[in-house]
């Protein structure tokens, strides 16, 4: 009956990652303050970069923090939640509910419930999730960003090369195997939501950083 009950609350929190996640800060911001729905402006995306250019820096910065945190917030809660909670059985154990919720708060950014199952790229989530699990991972993941995006101006770019570094140092970082096929499935979901922006890259017509969009 315990195993029974801590699986039970293993999986609520796996689901509660992915509610969390698939909060569109960037998609309520547009609504609220802008009257207009960001998915049908810029790129499309809900994502940080697309707010930036249809809102400005500050609206659209803060749009990409709270993406930031909704990845921090369900690592954290994970935590505090199986702190005192023994849930290792043949199904679970603590390590795998902390990277699977993480994962799905990914995922509920990318697919998210409120906009059926539309949404961002994922890149600024996977950091709130590293964040959250590893700091030094967290400083090498935003490092790299920073230094593809600031030689290129490309976020896509930034996202997809970055990304990489997150099995390798999640492996080397974190003892637990778990963390490391976590950091494959990050790196796959976000290679699958960049697919356009890859092929966009390819031929030249991939938007960069800082580029001004007109609200229609």
């Amino acid at each position: 009956m315990i195993a029974l009950a801590g699986e039970i609350i293993g999986l609520g929190l796996i689901i509660f990652g992915y509610l969390l996640g698939s909060v569109p800060s960037t998609f309520i911001i547009g609504k609220i303050f802008f009257g207009i729905d960001i998915r049908n402006q810029g790129s499309g995306n809900v994502g940080g970069a697309n707010a930036i250019r249809l809102f400005g820096k500050k609206a659209g910065l803060f749009g990409g923090l709270l993406d930031i945190l909704k990845g921090t917030f369900v690592i954290l809660i994970c935590r505090f939640v199986l702190s005192d909670q023994d849930i290792d059985s043949s199904f679970l154990s603590k390590d795998l509910v902390i990277a699977t919720a993480g994962f799905f708060a990914i995922f509920g950014h990318c697919f998210s419930l409120y906009l059926k199952f539309s949404g961002g790229k994922g890149g600024a989530t996977t950091a709130g999730v590293i964040l959250a699990l590893d700091y030094f991972s967290f400083i090498i993941l935003v490092l790299f960003w920073l230094i593809v995006v600031g030689s290129t101006r490309f976020t896509s770019l930034g996202n997809l090369l970055s990304v990489i570094t997150v099995p390798l140092f999640l492996d080397y970082r974190i003892e637990d195997n778990s963390y490391f096929y976590l950091g494959v499935a990050i790196t796959l979901l976000i290679y699958f939501k960049h697919r356009a922006n890859v092929i966009r890259l390819l031929t030249g017509e991939e938007r960069k950083f800082g580029d001004k969009e007109t609200i229609v």
